[in-house]
This record gives C-alpha cells, structure tokens and sequence, in this order.
C-alpha cells in the first residue's frame, strides 16, 4: 500500500515543498521509514477540485489512511487488562500470573514494534 499525502505548496512556487513544518514532520518521518508514498502539493491559494473533494475546509494538509484496524490485529493487547489485574490481584507469587503478564507485554511490544507508525 502506497499512502497518500497531500502538503502544503510554496506559494511563489506550486511544484515546490512549502514552508509548513508538519508537511515536512510527516514527510521525513515517511522517508525515515522507508514508508512508499505519493506527494500532492496542493497551492492553499488556489486548491483544486479533488482536494477540495477530500478536504472541503480545504484548510490542513491531509494523510489519507485507513484507520480501521485489520481484522488480524484486532486483538492484540485484549489481555494486557485483565493478566495485569490477575498479578495484582494474585496472593500466589507461583501461580504463573506473572509469567502471562510479562508475555502478554512482550507479544503487544512486539506486534507495536513491527507495526506501528509514529508520524
């Protein structure tokens, strides 16, 4: 999947990166992951049809993404509540209370790890 950033254009120079530091926040951090993306500059001063479709206050830049999570994510970390609650509920330091915890921590550091984004 390639994303989609729309960013703000210089305004004395539409084909050139504007002066916006989140545009380029959001653009560095792509480049620093290694992130495949399309850039769109988009001329505040005079926006286009399809921004304007995507963004009608037609004010921000936009990264456009889906934020619904995949369903083969869906339940990662559903027991970091309750194994934690187990611990420190538990009066038994053998009962293995510990041990679910500290590997339910270790598979939701591992999935965030692999899978997550900071932009």
């Amino acid at each position: 999947m390639t994303l989609e950033i729309c960013v703000k254009a210089a305004a004395v120079a539409p084909k050139i990166l504007g002066d916006c530091p989140f545009c380029h926040r959001v653009q560095l951090t792509l480049e620093e992951k290694k992130i495949p993306y399309k850039l769109h500059l988009v001329n505040l001063n005079d926006k286009l049809q399809w921004f304007l479709d995507i963004r009608p206050e037609g004010k921000r830049s936009s990264l456009e993404s889906s934020l619904i999570t995949p369903p083969e994510f869906a339940s990662v970390g559903l027991k970091i509540f309750p194994t934690f609650f187990n611990f420190v509920k538990s009066k038994d330091s053998n009962n293995g209370s510990e041990q679910a915890l500290l590997e339910e921590l270790k598979a939701s550091s591992e999935h965030l790890e692999k899978n997550v984004w900071i932009i």
